[in-house]
């Protein structure tokens, strides 16, 4: 009777795998009774017999085979082939961070969706959207449409909609054709991708490859020129490299472990500081949540990779700042050592650890290195004894990192200038949100709109907090499908994570977390704003809702009969989707070459030609202002002042708050000899713009010119009111500077200032005006600018001539015509001109 009571290995493994189990094939022969499946999984390296890599192996050839079943194979290989380029390539065109580039890459995915929309209808699958991250991803694309019906800029607004419109192409395609092994060449793609950024970090550093900006102040920056989106980048990237290091046999691991170290060398190299704290929270819930089975295994494997990451990096980038090439190659070459040396140890343990007792030994072994390692890093980072002089020895850390790193890591806190900035930032954000909280200033309306609303004068034309740049480009309702977004990805991951077990449960995780990395170094920074880092964001939400679609089961087809009747409508509908998304790069990448074409005329002189190549590229590309104001600038020259006012006109509409543009506007009004309307246009300029400095020295010019002008018509009254506003301007920028309050420190050059050219601007209203004292004082500042030296010397001989010293108005001109004799030639017409009453 218990003879019979008694499993066989067959019944064993049914039952087990009936529960979601994957057993190593000594404990089925044993019938379980030596060994069960937890404690087998918790090998440092999987038995020998069947290790992760062969099971996993094993379940695809009994499980979904590579190529899908049914359909057109053709379509589909020609697909997922394009898919696997379009997910690798991006990092190595500056990030995808430029329009010509993106525009490329759109047109690219616009025709695979089309082949894989064809696979599909090959296989009678017409839905093109049905789960509620299809939706909600759709829905975000929707909302920047509408966002660029009244933008900030239209070419921007446009251009953000093209960029949307590529990730949710990213996205669908990714989990259209995902699959449970073709999973593993997406993920591949991505990891190779950010693998061989890491390897051109490498190379750009030590001289071997040419990159603009690859390697800068002793970061590595790579191709994607940001060193904390490569941070980012290379961080998501070192996750998916440890599930795949998980599942790959024990001569494959060695390759993993490789290359996992180089991701981690870069990642550290980049100096990121807000990586530096997003990255170790990400890893450690990856440890946290990986399967019963994987933990050790991952532990050891980021000790191992974290140290040969130090190792290299000890003296790497030193050297590298050095040009000491070989010796920083040398180091790298130490790194690479220790990493695949402890790859060797991790696979002798999973011999020497087969038993419980063993394991148990072992982990508490490893709980006191780590413990007393702690212990030795305190007592040696902390608890420096001064020596004399007042300096102190270097910490551990200090010896370990390069000074570069250590820098930034001892920076880490919210006093920083940097940090500081990017709360403000995100402030000014917040105050657009207000102005706008609907549907927001569209696409680019940060980079378009910002100086109106920033607290003091600043360059920067990302908020460097992407989630805060979506709700000025799209109002609350952008943020919030956004939000969606990742409530329905998280969802998805938590149900694919919740679904599987073993290796499949790792495979959910790595793609979550590789996504929450991402995403939450987001929150800080502007990484998003680079395509191939955005493109690797929607490739994981694509591949989890992949993995969710084969759980939940394949999509339903459309019986045979009723498919035929409506073929060809939706071979038509996705014909034309794909006609209007090509149709659309290809007009931007064609105004794109006429510009170019333009500017090679204009170099050339040859006027005719650069507005026939202006015109052509406005014609190509309507949403662009800066070809309608080039354009005028070159009418303006060849004197057609009513074609000039009116593309200047065309170009404000689609750019408003464009400094250039409305500063062209208002030239095309003053040649046309609307005085007034050039005025106003000024004045709006500084409106838009209310720290720029060149908006108030801009309209400081306007001013003393309108008030010639005026008194030259014999327009005296029109004349006192100009000039009695220029000559108040030194007061307004006092006031202006003032109100800077606690941002006075932050204020940046080229912000407003009492600058000379706006004392002499106000110096030439206070002479018109009579105040000959205020005047002379502003003069005698002014002078002392080398760059308008001559023209303020111009204006106090001027102003001695007005006061009867002839001698000193004849010694100042004689070094006006000497520095500039055609600025000297207006001294007759200036000096004869009425000075207004006090």
């Amino acid at each position: 009777m218990a003879r019979s009571k008694r499993k066989t290995g067959a019944a064993y493994i049914k039952e087990a795998h009936r529960k979601g189990k994957v057993i190593p094939l000594t404990s089925a022969i044993k019938g379980g009774k030596n060994q069960t499946v937890n404690n087998a999984e918790d090998n440092l390296d999987t038995n020998t017999r069947v290790t992760p890599w062969r099971r996993a192996k094993e379940k695809n050839s009994s499980g979904e085979p590579f190529w899908p079943s049914g359909g057109n194979q053709t379509l589909f290989l020609l697909a997922f082939t394009g898919l696997l380029l379009l997910l690798f390539y991006p990092p190595f065109f500056r990030g995808l961070f430029f329009p010509v580039e993106q525009r490329w890459t759109l047109l690219f995915a616009a025709v695979l969706f089309f082949l894989t929309y064809l696979w599909k209808l090959s296989r009678r699958e017409v839905a093109f959207l049905n789960r509620p991250l299809d939706f909600a991803a759709a829905a975000l694309v929707v909302v920047y449409i509408l966002a660029a019906i009244k933008p900030a800029s239209r070419s921007l607004a446009v251009a953000e909609v093209a960029k949307v419109l590529l990730y949710f192409l990213t996205f669908w395609l990714t989990s259209r054709l995902g699959g449970q092994r073709r999973t593993l060449y997406l993920l591949h793609a991505l990891y190779l991708a950010a693998v061989g950024t890491a390897v051109a970090a490498l190379l750009s550093a030590t001289g071997i490859v040419y990159i603009k900006d690859g390697f800068v102040g002793g970061r590595f920056f790579s191709t994607l020129q940001y060193p904390n989106a490569l941070a980012s980048y290379t961080g998501a990237g070192s996750i998916i490299g440890f599930y795949l290091w998980a599942r790959a046999g024990s001569r494959q691991r060695y390759l993993y472990a490789a290359a996992n170290y180089l991701l981690l060398m870069v990642f550290l190299g980049t100096g990121s500081r807000g990586a530096y704290l997003v990255f170790p929270l990400v890893i450690f819930l990856y440890w946290l949540l990986a399967p019963k089975g994987y933990r050790l295994n991952t532990l050891a494997h980021l000790v191992t990779s974290s140290a040969a990451a130090l190792a290299g990096n000890a003296r790497f980038i030193p050297l590298a700042v050095a040009k000491a090439y070989g010796p920083a190659w040398s180091w790298f070459a130490l790194g690479l050592l220790v990493a695949l040396a402890g790859q060797l140890i991790i696979q002798g343990a999973g011999w020497s650890l087969r038993t419980p007792r063993a394991r148990m030994a072992a982990v508490v072994a490893a709980l006191v290195l780590l413990i007393g390692g702690g212990i030795f890093l305190v007592q040696h980072q902390l608890a420096v004894t001064p020596v004399a002089g007042g300096r102190q020895p270097a910490s551990l850390l200090a010896r370990i990192l390069p000074p570069q790193i250590m820098a930034r890591l001892q920076d880490i806190n919210l006093e920083t200038k940097s940090s500081r900035e990017r709360l403000i930032w995100t402030g000014d954000a917040l105050k657009m949100v207000r102005e706008r909280p609907v549907l927001g200033f569209g696409g680019g309306g940060w980079e378009a709109a910002y100086r109106q609303y920033q607290s003091y004068f600043y360059n920067s034309t990302q908020v460097h907090n992407d989630y805060a740049q979506v709700a000025v480009e799209t109002g609350l309702v952008g943020i919030a499908v956004l939000g969606i977004v990742w409530l329905f990805f998280l969802l998805t991951a938590l149900g694919n994570y919740r679904s599987s077990r073993g290796i499949e449960r790792l495979q959910a995780l790595a793609i979550g977390m590789a996504a929450l990395n991402l995403g939450l170094h987001a929150a800080i920074d502007f990484d998003l704003a680079l395509g191939a880092v955005s493109m690797m964001l929607w490739a994981c939400f694509g591949l989890a809702r992949s993995i969710e679609g084969q759980r939940l089961g394949p999509e339903p087809a459309l019986a045979a009969a009723v498919f035929k009747n409506k073929q060809a409508a939706y071979v038509t509908g996705a014909a034309l989707a794909t006609l209007v998304i090509v149709l659309f790069s290809i007009s931007y990448l064609a105004g794109v070459t006429s510009a170019r074409q333009a500017a090679a005329a204009l170099q050339r002189n040859n006027l005719r030609a650069t507005a026939s190549y202006l015109e052509e590229a406005s014609r190509y590309d309507p949403f662009t202002a800066s070809y309608n104001s080039d354009l005028a600038g070159i009418y303006l020259k060849e004197g057609k002042t009513k074609e000039a006012l009116a593309l200047a006109l065309a170009a404000s509409k689609k750019e408003p708050y464009n400094l250039a543009i409305l500063n062209r506007l208002a030239e095309a009004y003053w040649q046309d000899g609307m005085v007034e309307q050039a005025l106003a246009i000024m004045e709006r300029a500084r409106q838009v713009a209310p720290w720029v400095g060149a908006s108030w020295e801009n309209l400081g010019q306007a001013y003393t010119a309108a008030g010639i002008n005026y008194l030259q018509a014999g327009q005296q009254d029109k004349a006192r009111q100009v000039f009695q506003q220029v000559a108040a301007l030194p007061a307004a920028v006092k006031e202006k500077v003032d109100s800077l309050g606690e941002f006075k420190d932050l204020h940046q050059p080229g912000g407003v200032t009492l600058s000379p050219a706006i004392q002499l601007r106000a110096a030439i209203g206070q002479y018109f005006l009579g105040q000959e004292r205020e005047a002379a004082a502003n003069l005698n500042a002014a002078a002392k600018d080398a760059k308008i030296k001559a023209e303020a010397q111009l204006w106090q001989a001027i102003l001695a001539y007005y006061q009867g010293d002839t001698g000193r108005a004849n010694q100042l001109l004689a070094q006006v015509e000497k520095a500039d004799a055609g600025l000297a030639k207006q001294y007759d017409q200036f000096k004869n001109l009425p000075v207004l009453a006090k």
